[in-house]
């Protein structure tokens, strides 16, 4: 479908489907949602999809969507590989540059940047009216670039000094970023946020909480969320709380160690205590915070930590792992309580002191409350962005 725009429109682009499970996804989301309501910008998610040769445009999670082919240049193409590439390169702009006039693009922000940004970075850059290009890492992509040479990194670098800003999530992100990019590029770091009202909306009608008290942890089944410790710690408490269950959700995508973790709990004879919930809706979420006794995030890795705001948002005392991000959002002893990653004794005596004195977790997770609340929000990270331009 074709559409006038009325007011400026801010593109965010993604390399995957909106209806994946993940916090870049949650990101881009909440972000699109939150310019859609302060009214100052429209925006349109474009997602790279080979399929469609032409823009498809759809709607997803109530935002406006357009699906659109974005090829990409290839090392080593033969000649009439280069030659087929430069041909639709040439037809890309001219239609990317009636895209933006029609829409009245005033930023393209590639979210977990791929070899598409360098396409857009090309077209943006022919436009008549200047647009800003925004490069938004997230984490992985970065770990992702760490691992190549000089060499391959030296267009990632110039992409990066061309671009109008490139943001991180926090500024741990911000050091490996650095580590990659060097000192030349500066980032912008823009905490992610949660709309605490909307997400504590999604838990109305959700089953009450049973007579049983629940650790629960969020995060995709892959070897840096630290689930395995997590467990190893639940085993090591268990016996002694034995009205208390570790409920764990995650996203299950090949390659992820749900198996392996599972197995690990009948190994450890707790698979009776011990509650898999893979590839949960994120709509559903909400009811299981609600429900929980403890929140633990046991990472190994963590760019942000965006969990511990949804625990927040329903003032759960929490531990995690004193990695990445997660000291930008938790003060120890104030908003809850941080432990050495990959420890599972340490993590294992935190767990026993929330659990046995509720009141104080009660008041550690009320601070934790009020710090989201006060702190981050969607709209200050929406502002931040915009800001940019």
């Amino acid at each position: 479908m074709s559409r006038t725009a009325k007011q400026p429109t801010y593109l965010f682009v993604l390399s995957w489907s909106l209806a994946y499970l993940g916090g870049v996804n949650q990101v881009v989301i909440n972000l699109a949602r939150q310019m859609e309501r302060d009214g100052q910008l429209r925006s349109i998610v474009l997602v790279a999809d080979w399929e469609a040769a032409e823009p498809v445009w759809e709607t997803s999670h109530g935002l406006t969507v357009v699906r659109w082919r974005l090829r990409t240049w290839q090392a080593g193409m033969r000649l009439k590989e280069r030659l087929a590439y430069w041909w639709w390169e040439r037809r890309f702009r001219h239609d990317f540059a009636r895209f933006c006039e029609e829409h009245q693009v005033v930023a393209v922000n590639c979210h977990y940047p791929g070899a598409s940004a360098f396409t857009l970075q090309r077209a943006a850059a022919r436009l008549r009216r200047a647009v800003a290009l925004i490069l938004s890492f997230h984490g992985a992509d970065l770990t992702q670039l760490a691992a190549l040479d000089d060499a391959a990194l030296t267009p990632w670098r110039r992409l990066a000094a061309r671009a109008k800003a490139a943001v991180v999530c926090s500024s741990d992100l911000g050091e490996r970023f650095a580590t990659v990019f060097g000192r030349a590029t500066v980032p912008v770091v823009i905490h992610n946020g949660l709309d605490v009202e909307y997400f504590r909306a999604l838990a109305d009608g959700a089953a009450p909480a049973g007579p049983r008290r629940t650790i629960l942890s969020v995060g995709r089944f892959e070897d840096k969320k630290g689930q395995d410790v997590l467990i190893d710690a639940f085993a090591a408490i268990a016996a002694a709380h034995p009205d208390a269950d570790l409920v764990l959700l995650g996203a299950s995508a090949v390659g992820s160690n749900l198996p392996a973790l599972q197995a690990q709990c009948a190994r450890l004879g707790i698979a009776n205590r011990v509650l898999f919930f893979p590839d949960t809706p994120h709509h559903e979420v909400a009811g299981f915070y609600q429900r929980a006794t403890v929140f633990a995030l046991p990472s190994r890795q963590e760019p942000f930590g965006i969990a511990i705001l949804e625990a927040g948002a329903f003032s759960l005392p929490v531990v995690a792992s004193r990695v990445g991000g997660i000291p930008e959002i938790i003060t120890e002893g104030e908003h809850g309580l941080l432990v050495a990653p990959d420890d599972a004794a340490v993590l294992a005596q935190a767990l026993r002191t929330l659990l046995a004195a509720p009141d104080e977790a009660r008041a550690m997770g009320r601070r934790l409350h009020e710090r989201v609340m006060a702190t981050f929000s969607w709209r200050t990270a929406c502002q931040q962005y915009v800001a940019l331009i």
